[in-house]
Order: structure tokens, then sequence, then C-alpha cells
């Protein structure tokens, strides 16, 4: 079989895609083309550049030969470390050549080449060796004059752009080498042009980004800056509804609080997108002053921004009013401090408060108080052992301050004890606040 050498310019086409890919098409004509056709039943003649690359099982003048077909890309435009995304190989049926036509079982394997091979000089006996390792199978054709079409190579196209010297190319045979099978196809030097072999390559070769921002307050405005490594487009979501697509922008929050920022980037590479938790707000600046009444203190907050409190007394109680009211066991100098949060930090103002006994020569008007049943459950007495008429009140507390009952009455020697109904109280530990003609007792009442 012999086949006429014919010069076709070879052309290429680039197609630049979206995120740094490259689209290339190889479809070299006789001058940059490299493949040739190989012969068993000619073991020792060169067929060099051909019209066709045949891969058959078949007998030429009553001779049994094996047809196989050598086929390299020169892909030294694609740049070297490129990531390769996809490569498909494309072979045109030729029915020009004699066979004229695909036919018989011709599934086929593409085998990758191990070693260098010229194609003028090449013949079946010294054909180059190949690996059977990682060899691409071709289904047989469905039809008489079927192309091979968008074989799927990017593993070998992959391993040959990163390690350029070992692409040697690929062999093309029968899968069962055993007549009569046979796959016509065309050459890089086909009369042609647009039956060459074709392998189209999409890569790409640059790094994606990578997003960072930094920020800056003056509440309520805060200035954002892009610190990505690359980008060419921005999209910021503030976290309370607005957008910007500016590099830079400043933005103002309609209310103080904690915002979950996201930008995202993106240039011809790729895309990439960050996302920050950002306070806008102000820490609380927390303040109180009071007011006593003997033993008696009634706290009332003074703070700016704060969202939520917390008092120690110094005394062992405690309380998250805003505006708590406390009474002093005993006289003395405490150290009371209040707590305040909000939703970017948590601050603290202490102050001392002094106590100055509140009791008043109670041992002319009475002489002790007895309170009973304690713990109690319904019914509460008091019982006082006067010198003369008294004006009294009591009142209930919880630990943390908080007023629940409260009652007040005259009291004659003579007619006491003092009945309190208190069935309406859950259980629990409570504080008891007497007061008699300006005296304060306080004791622990438990309510069973």
């Amino acid at each position: 079989m012999r086949y006429l050498l014919i010069t076709v310019t070879c052309f290429w086409l680039f197609l630049s895609s979206i995120w740094g890919q490259t689209t290339v098409i190889l479809q070299p004509g006789s001058t940059e083309g490299k493949d040739t056709y190989l012969n068993s039943a000619y073991p020792s003649e060169p067929l060099g550049a051909g019209e066709g690359l045949v891969a058959c099982a078949w007998t030429f003048n009553g001779i049994f030969g094996i047809g196989r077909s050598l086929i390299r890309f020169d892909l030294s435009q694609i740049p070297s470390g490129a990531e390769i995304l996809n490569a498909r190989l494309t072979l045109f049926f030729d029915p020009g050549i004699a066979f004229g036509s695909q036919s018989g079982e011709n599934a086929s394997y593409l085998e990758r080449i191990t070693e260098d091979w010229d194609e003028m000089t090449v013949t079946w006996d010294s054909q180059p060796m190949s690996t059977g390792t990682g060899a691409i199978f071709v289904q047989k054709t469905q039809s008489t004059a079927q192309n091979l079409a968008n074989i799927d190579i990017t593993g070998l196209v992959s391993d040959w752009v990163l390690h350029p010297e070992t692409n040697f190319g690929m062999l093309h045979r029968m899968v069962s080498e055993v007549t009569y099978c046979c796959l016509v196809l065309a050459s890089s030097d086909n009369n042609t042009a647009s039956l060459h072999p074709k392998l189209v390559v999409t890569y790409r070769n640059c790094e994606p980004p990578v997003a960072g921002f930094a920020c800056s307050l003056q509440i309520p405005k805060v200035n954002f800056s892009d610190t990505s490594n690359s980008a060419s487009s921005w999209f910021w979501d503030f976290g309370d509804g607005y957008f910007s697509s500016l590099k830079n922008p400043q933005h103002v929050y309609a209310s103080q609080g904690v915002y979950n920022v996201c930008l995202i980037i993106s240039d011809t590479c790729g895309a990439d997108t960050i996302c920050k938790e950002v306070s806008v707000c102000d820490a609380p600046a927390p303040h109180f002053y009071y007011t006593a009444d003997g033993q008696n203190v009634s706290f009332r907050d003074s703070s700016t921004l704060p969202q939520a409190w917390f008092w120690d007394f110094g005394d062992g109680f405690y309380s998250d009013l805003k505006n708590p009211v406390h009474f002093f066991n005993e006289p003395g100098t405490y150290y009371v401090c209040e707590k305040v949060t909000n939703a970017c930090n948590e601050e603290v103002f202490c102050d001392s408060v002094t106590i100055i006994s509140s009791a008043v020569n109670e041992h002319l008007l009475y002489s002790g108080l007895k309170i009973y049943p304690n713990p109690a459950q319904d019914i509460l007495y008091l019982d006082f052992d006067l010198h003369a008429p008294a004006a009294a009140s009591v009142e209930i507390f919880t630990m943390q301050g908080v007023s629940l009952q409260n009652w007040t009455m005259s009291l004659i020697p003579g007619d006491l004890p003092w009945k309190l109904n208190i069935a309406g109280l859950e259980k629990g530990l409570y504080l008891l606040q007497t007061k008699i003609d300006g005296a304060i007792l306080l004791n622990k009442l438990i309510i069973l």
C-alpha cells in the first residue's frame, strides 16, 4: 500500500474562556504533523508520510498483515506545568483509502509509546516500544464511515505536559489483530485538511485568587479594604441586607451589632470567598449612683449602651436587675461592682458604699423580735415585746432584692403576735425586712 505525500499547512486555534482557561485546537498538516503507518506484510519497508492511518488485520496480495499507526502531537504551545482540564482526540474516516470502509470487530487501543521514532524511517520491524498500561480503549464502529470522535486522552496529555521528555505519542492498533477488521483513518498528510487528526486541549495556567479584607470602624460607618492577592471583581455582602461591588467600600450600619460580612472576589483564574464577623458597636460605659435609707440601698444604673446588667454588692449577694434595691445586713463599707454588657463587649464599674446602722434605741420600744414558724408554709407570726405603741411594716424580698409582699400596721402592746398570710409565695429562701419606728431588722425566711 502506497500514499502520496501532500503538504498542507497546519492551523492552530486558541480560544480563551472563563477562569483563565484556554482551549487550543491542534490539527497539524504535513509539515508539522508526525504520524505514519506500519504493516507486518512489509516488515522492513518504511511507509513514511502516507495519507492514511490504518489499524487493521487483513491480507495484502494474499499475505496476512497487521496494520498499526503511530501518531504524535507537538504540545510545546501549552505552558509547562499547566493544569490540563480536558483533552479530546478525533481521528477522521478517510474514504479515499483502498479499504474503503470501517469493518469487522474493529475495537482498538491507543497505547502510550515509550521511545522515540522517526516517521520517515520507522518500519514494522523497528517500531518503537509501547505499553498497554493505561491504554485507552476505543469502541468498535457502528457504521462503515464512522469517525473516532472525542476520545478522552486527558491523562496522557497531562503527563506529557508535565514531563515533555516522555512525549513519544501513541500507537493505534486493533484489540484483536485477526482477519478481517479495519479502521480507515486520515493522517496529517491527507489532502483534505479537515480530516487531519485533531486534538482539542483545555488547560489553565494560573493560580486562583485568595480573598481577604480588613476593616476600620468609625461607628456607625465601617471602612472596608480589599487585601486579596488578586482580584478584578468584588462583591460585598455586609450582613444587613446591603451589598456593594466596589473594591474598597464604606458602609453605614443602621444599628449596632455583630454582622457576618462576606467578600466574593474573582479574576481570570477563578473565584474565592471569605467571611468574617465584624463588631459594629461601641463598648458599654458602666456607671451607677445610689441612695441609702439606713442599711437599705437603692441602686440606679446610669451606664451608656448597656444591654444586660450584673451587680455584685460585695457582701455575697448579687442581682441581674437594672436598678436593684439591696439591704446590707451589717453596717460598714462595701465595694459594689456593676458589670454591663452589649453585643460587642462587657465593662465593669466599681464604687465603695458606706452603710450606717439604721437602728434607733430599739430597746426602748421593744426587746426582741420572734418570727415563727421558720421554716413556714401559709401563715407566719411576728411577735414583739413592746414597751409602747409603735408603727411597723414588714416586706418580703427575693434573695436578689425583688420585693414580693409588704404589710403595715400600728402595734399595741398586748395585741401581738402579728399574723401574716404568705400562702401565695413559692417554696424557697427569702429576706424578711421589718421596720419599727425607724429601726430595720433583716431575717432570712424559709418557705416550705
